[in-house]
């Protein structure tokens, strides 16, 4: 058993998440969990600290043990040549934007990653607003096709979706795939939440069809799984022998993982977290549920959708607060931080709007009873 209850004061320790803000406000904002890490990967860490020797290393057996962890976990054809290893994804996910001349299409709401790459890189992004029906969010294809350019050559899409907890059917994903083989769009798929799946299951973009396998980068890493996003270490999955060489050339400046880093991602692949992540997947089901319930408990009129995977849950508060801003409200009134829904490219027809936060429930239950408790005592002053 692991004990994910425990509470850790991490004021003081140069945390984001805890640090950002006074120390009267309840942080669910930032995407890291607030769990130690399994402690086979901690006592792996202090291992290669206590070797004292940190110089070059080699990385091929990496490369093998994931692959073999990929065939494992989605039973899917895996090699390990297709394997590039990154220092970060974010890095990753700029680095695929500048791989392409022309325009990029993002279904939005997305993750800021997502939304800055081209921006960072001179391209243009053309937004698609996924559909919400009755809060659950679909994408809009029509939309899509629309919107789409004659320069429009890549796609970015975020699976599990980051923010609205999404995992998309099959059928949604192939016709991603049909979609990208009419304009000839390059598919970049960040898959980091892949290990957060409560409903349907996580199908990896590359092993969709054969255009998905010839013609997109996958995006997948440890760090949101098993908390170590300061140890930053990913990987892109490019099957097609083309693409891989034009992405390893892209990346020629980017510093190799650590050796610290890739310690942990030795840990995180070769099985041995196994246990730890079956008992988490449980403890934050528990807690999707715990704050589904709280949140209907509160006000019918707080809308959300479902989470089918990931830790983190887009909520619209704006039947209670109107035009008010619910992030600058959540802060001032219930001393609650959550993400702001402008930051994730949150729109609809009439332009770019604000009625939503995103909250991350990685952390205990008694924390997260606290901030319902907050929410509830701040609508009803």
């Amino acid at each position: 058993m692991f004990d994910f209850d425990e509470e850790i004061d991490r004021h003081g320790d140069g945390s984001v998440k805890w640090n950002h803000f006074g120390p009267d406000i309840l942080p669910l904002f930032i995407a890291d969990m607030d769990f130690r890490a399994p402690q086979v990967i901690i006592e792996k860490l202090v291992e290669k600290a206590r070797f004292g020797v940190y110089g070059y290393q080699l990385y091929d057996e990496l490369n093998k043990l994931i692959a073999r962890w990929l065939r494992r976990q989605y039973k899917c054809e895996a090699d390990e040549q297709w394997i590039v290893l990154l220092h970060a994804l974010v890095p990753g996910l700029a680095l695929t934007t500048s791989m392409r001349e022309g325009s990029v299409l993002i279904p939005v709401p997305s993750y800021t990653g997502i939304l800055d790459a081209p921006v960072k890189t001179g391209r243009r992004s053309i937004w698609s607003p996924l559909k919400n029906e009755d809060e659950y969010y679909q994408p809009d294809f029509d939309d899509m096709r629309h919107k789409a350019e004659a320069d429009t050559r890549m796609m970015m899409l975020s699976n599990p979706h980051n923010p609205v907890g999404r995992v998309y059917k099959e059928e949604e994903l192939r016709e991603f795939s049909r979609f990208a083989k009419e304009r000839n769009i390059l598919v970049i798929s960040d898959e980091v939440h892949s290990d957060f799946i409560y409903e349907n299951k996580h199908i990896p973009f590359f092993t969709l069809d054969d255009y998905a396998y010839n013609n997109s980068i996958t995006l997948m890493g440890p760090g949101k799984t098993y908390n170590v996003a300061g140890l930053p270490f990913g990987f892109a999955v490019i099957p097609n022998k083309n693409i891989r060489r034009e992405f390893k050339k892209a990346a020629y400046a980017i510093s190799e993982s650590g050796v610290m880093h890739a310690a942990v991602a030795e840990k995180a692949y070769d099985g041995s977290c196994d246990d730890w992540k079956r008992e988490l997947m449980v403890y934050l089901k528990g807690n999707r549920d715990f704050l589904e319930a709280g949140l209907k408990k509160i006000s019918s009129d707080i809308k959300f959708p479902h989470n089918e995977g990931s830790y983190l849950q887009w909520i619209d508060f704006s039947r209670l607060l109107g035009e008010e801003n619910p992030y600058r409200w959540l802060i001032k009134k219930a001393r609650v931080a959550m993400s702001e829904g402008a930051a994730f490219g949150e729109s609809d027809a009439n332009g770019r709007r604000n009625n939503h936060v995103r909250l991350n429930f990685a952390t205990t239950r008694a924390r997260l009873a606290e901030a319902l408790r907050r929410i509830e005592a701040a609508l009803n002053a």
